[in-house]
């Protein structure tokens, strides 16, 4: 399997976790998310970190809540663009990775992995 590249975006969710090899198909949207859609898809191959929240999510929601420090990385092997905007993406889980730093100059989050963890 590849190496992930250091950066990567992240898209946080309450009660949602993404594990390898495993397929999770998402409705995107939310105006900053399907911003991340849009940037990772030209990206080869396109990746999406899952990250699960965090403690009490509810009161940040719209701003950027803790997560967890380990996530799942997973790659875009479906994009349907809606016709306003929206997506539905099949994202297939690859590896795990740790977050090192977070990230939000984009509108959404980036984090800073670790490229290959030890397993």
């Amino acid at each position: 399997m590849a190496e992930l590249p250091s950066l990567i975006p992240i898209f946080p969710l309450p009660n949602v976790v993404l594990f390898p090899q495993v397929m999770l198909p998402l409705h995107i949207f939310e105006p900053r998310y399907r911003k991340m859609v849009r940037d990772a898809e030209p990206q080869s191959p396109p990746l999406i970190g899952m990250a699960l929240l965090r403690g009490n999510w509810q009161e940040q929601y719209e701003g950027n809540p803790e997560v967890f420090s380990i996530g799942c990385a997973g790659e875009m092997v479906r994009v349907a663009p809606l016709p306003d905007g929206r997506f539905n993406i099949l994202l297939q889980g690859l590896r795990r990775y740790p977050i090192r730093e977070e990230l939000f100059t984009e509108g959404y989050r980036q984090a800073r992995v670790e490229r290959d963890p030890p397993l």
